[in-house]
C-alpha cells in the first residue's frame, strides 16, 4: 500500500516540477518577420490628379495592408498553436 502512495507522490512531484520548469523557461518565439514590420506606405495626391485617383490608390494600399496584417496574425497564431501542442516552428 505504501508503494502505491510513494509512487503517486513521485508522479505528482514530477508533474509539478515539469509545470514549474515550463513556466520558468518561458517561450522564446521567433523574431517578428521583417515583412510584418514594414510601415504602411503613404498615399499623397499627385499634382493635377483627380481626387478619385488618390482615393483609389489609398484603397489599394489599405487592402494590401490588411492582407499583410492578416498574414502576420495567422503566422503567429500558427506558431502559438504549434508551441501549445508541443511542436516546434
Amino acid at each position: 500500500m505504501t508503494g502505491c502512495t510513494a509512487s503517486q507522490q513521485l508522479s505528482r512531484i514530477d508533474s509539478a516540477a515539469a509545470q514549474i520548469g515550463a513556466q520558468r523557461a518561458g517561450d522564446n518565439l521567433p523574431d517578428w518577420p521583417t515583412y510584418c514590420r514594414v510601415p504602411m506606405p503613404k498615399v499623397e495626391p499627385k499634382l493635377d490628379e483627380p481626387i478619385y485617383g488618390s482615393q483609389k490608390r489609398w484603397e489599394i494600399v489599405r487592402e494590401n495592408e490588411n492582407d499583410r496584417i492578416d498574414w502576420c496574425a495567422s503566422h503567429y497564431d500558427g506558431v502559438q498553436k504549434s508551441r501549445l501542442a508541443g511542436g516546434t516552428t
